[in-house]
């Protein structure tokens, strides 16, 4: 399975109650842009307590992930640690590093 925008709804929607403290208060967008499939770029919005992913770019993220469609996945599911994917390349951050790692905290809990 990738971790297509269609796919990181459906666990997020899925998993809210477990990250539903995690997203009260925080009002952040965050870009998913793959290098070898710009097709599946996608962002999702926290506002409000609510989570919304749409597909394409949104014109001013807060954070943006670039990384394969592949390398994203295994950092989703957990095969592969984020930290070590940003530190060897894998993964790049444009953005704030703080609110990066508040993401990474927020898929843990999706796995």
């Amino acid at each position: 399975m990738s971790i297509t925008a269609d796919a990181i709804a459906k666990i997020l929607e899925e998993k809210k109650e477990a990250i539903k403290d995690d997203i009260a208060g925080l009002e952040k967008v965050y870009q998913i842009k793959f290098e070898d499939k710009p097709e599946e770029n996608y962002y999702i919005q926290i506002s409000g307590g609510e989570v919304k992913v749409e597909k394409g770019e949104h014109s001013s993220p807060d954070v943006t992930f670039i990384a394969t469609l592949d390398t994203f996945t295994k950092i989703v599911t957990g095969e592969l640690d984020a930290t070590a994917a940003y530190m060897s390349g894998q993964l790049k951050i444009e953005g704030s590093l703080p609110d990066a790692i508040t993401f990474g905290n927020i898929l843990q809990k999706l796995r």
